[in-house]
């Protein structure tokens, strides 16, 4: 019986062949990978006798997948974050590596203070905690990949098995300017706002969905004559009357609000941050920690 090699379909193998595949080079995939043709010739050729199939046929335009490279390649993605996955899990468990790695939607730490991260580094030296803010759907997408173990989301998280559970919520306003029919109101509805120029955060803030949707089910879509991920900016397109703008509550304490108005939404809308976690993780040393620390100082 032939003696299969250590490391049998492990994800170097794997990412090697994504490349190659990719590049239709060995040679422009190896400067990819910084590593020599040769080397990355020997890995997929390992990789096609451990798999008892041909990848690769040679031809003068390069390199042509073959029917069995077409399938894995479809599935190669899966498999390395699936293998990544147990990886990491198993230097958690065996504490070879203490890493607790954050991701972070756009916006989250106006109402998630980050001395909280920075305490609980104190509190746990032997953890060492990487963070990044991401657009609301890549740290979706990056916890249910198992590229991160906690997430900060706005608003629920849909996919996959999760453990979630709010940290803060805050309430969306209408910034109105001095002069304007609505500046007066007291409250104003979402209908109201039918015929109005919109200022909105971008798609990658989940607010901008949220009141999008929000539109849509009563009958009409936002005249959207702005949108930006920056808040200044916007409160700047709105004293400029350029539209009227749907912010969260936390930005007026950055604005002077020299003749404008925030105005509350009769709906009641909010904005609200998730703390959420893989169920499967649940038993990570760093993950309790640090979901145990938020429960304790949120």
């Amino acid at each position: 019986m032939e003696k299969i090699r250590e490391g049998f379909m492990n994800t170097k193998d794997l990412k090697c062949f994504q490349t190659v595949y990719e590049e239709g080079s060995i040679h422009q995939a190896a400067r990819k990978l910084y590593i020599t043709p040769q080397g990355l010739s020997k890995n997929i050729r390992l990789l096609e006798n451990e798999l008892g199939a041909q990848l690769f046929e040679r031809t003068k335009k390069g390199l042509k997948p073959t029917e069995s490279a077409d399938f894995l390649y479809q599935k190669a993605e899966r498999i390395v974050s699936q293998l990544e996955e147990i990886e990491y899990g198993l230097r958690q468990l065996e504490r070879k590596e203490i890493v607790l790695r954050l991701g972070c939607a756009c916006g989250v730490f106006n109402v998630i203070p980050f001395q909280l991260i920075l305490d609980f580094m104190e509190r746990h030296p032997l953890i060492r905690v990487e963070w990044c803010e991401y657009s609301n759907r890549e740290v979706k997408e990056m916890l249910n990949a198992s590229r991160i173990e906690y997430g900060f989301t706005v608003g629920m998280c849909e996919e996959g098995a999760v453990i979630q559970r709010r940290l803060a919520k805050r309430e969306i306003l209408l910034l109105v300017w001095e002069g304007h029919p609505l500046y007066g109101c007291d409250r104003v509805t979402i209908d109201l706002l039918r015929d109005e120029n919109l200022i909105l955060m971008n798609e990658n803030f989940h607010m901008f969905h949220d009141f999008r949707k929000a539109c849509q089910v009563r009958g009409f879509l936002p005249k959207i004559a702005a949108k930006t991920a920056d808040g200044p900016f916007l409160y700047k397109l709105c004293a400029q009357r350029i539209g009227l703008a749907v912010i969260p509550d936390f930005m007026v304490d950055d604005f002077k609000m020299e003749g404008l108005r925030a105005v509350p939404f009769e709906e009641g809308l909010t904005w609200e941050v998730y703390g959420v976690f893989r169920e499967d993780n649940r038993n990570f040393e760093t993950i309790a920690a640090f979901d145990g620390y938020l429960k304790q100082n949120m």
